[in-house]
């Protein structure tokens, strides 16, 4: 049929449909009935003269036909979309609230900087937790759960666009008064003591590991945690030691009583991207909530 007479509103529903894999999860967002989802999807599919979706277990998933089609219109329905959102811009004089998933580091840098801002006016950001399982991250941010994601592992998925934010570099912590470590700390050192280790759930290994080149050997592991101000704490009542983030670590110091000591082996910097889906990278909500978050961190 002509491309004239399609309604755009059946494309509409169409991406969304594909986005979730579900009628039922579609019709939530579009606040539809699923029957009248049901139903759009159905003519659609009549118009175009081709299935789109085929049952698969309890969902659904997308034809060869339906995924041509997805990459044919998507682009232009973000266009579409983001130039109506677009016509008046974006303005903190309305409420509007957002939602960012991320990781415990940099909660801890973030709300702070959140709560002192005095330029945000009717506008809320949340802080989430990051889920320790990419896909369910990639899916809350697909089903508009959340407005952005900040993550130092990059997100594999071609539907979604990463941004720099800040880098950060690993550091090692004792207490003050460590019986054996003042100012600095050698490779031998590092192994002769007790530690306390982060592990990092998604990446399935501990923090010093993780960002190192090197093939570090085992440590005695007095403890394992996933809080990183659990860490400090179990480190500044003990002789245990830790490998951690410098800015958590510079924050917190004072407060814990321990000592900042330079990593004595090769690290490589902890790099924190801003993530999110394409069809946010030129929405006017997404850009300033993205411009908002980068400008709490203006050494970048």
């Amino acid at each position: 049929m002509p491309a004239s007479n399609l309604d755009l509103n059946l494309l509409t529903v169409f991406a969304t449909v594909y986005r979730h894999k579900s009628i039922t999860l579609a019709a939530e967002e579009m606040g539809m009935t699923q029957p009248g989802v049901s139903g759009l999807l159905k003519r659609l599919q009549t118009q175009l003269g081709t299935e789109l979706f085929v049952r698969s277990g309890r969902g659904i998933t997308p034809t060869r036909k339906a995924q041509k089609l997805l990459t044919q219109i998507e682009p232009a329905l973000i266009q579409i979309n983001n130039a109506v959102e677009g016509l008046e811009g974006f303005t903190t004089d309305v409420p509007h609230h957002f939602v960012i998933y991320t990781s415990e580091p940099v909660m801890l840098m973030l709300l702070p900087k959140i709560e002192q801002d005095t330029q945000l006016g009717e506008v809320s950001i949340e802080l989430l937790p990051t889920h320790s399982d990419e896909e369910r991250l990639v899916q809350d941010l697909n089903q508009r759960r959340g407005d952005l994601a900040i993550e130092f592992s990059a997100i594999l998925n071609h539907s979604f666009f990463t941004e720099p934010l800040f880098d950060d570099q690993m550091c090692i912590i004792a207490r003050n008064g460590h019986p054996r470590i003042a100012n600095s700390i050698s490779v031998e050192q590092y192994y002769a003591e007790k530690h306390i280790t982060l592990r990092l759930r998604r990446e399935k290994t501990r923090l010093a590991d993780f960002f190192t080149d090197e093939n570090l050997a085992e440590r005695v592991v007095a403890a394992e945690c996933t809080s990183l101000v659990s860490q400090m704490s179990m480190v500044s009542s003990s002789d245990c030691i830790s490998a951690m983030s410098s800015r958590i670590a510079s924050m917190y110091a004072e407060k814990f009583e321990v000592q900042i000591l330079p990593i004595p082996f090769t690290s490589s910097a902890i790099q924190y991207r801003l993530t999110a889906h394409n069809r946010d990278l030129k929405n006017p909500a997404n850009v300033w909530l993205r411009n908002k978050i980068k400008s709490y961190f203006p050494t970048v």
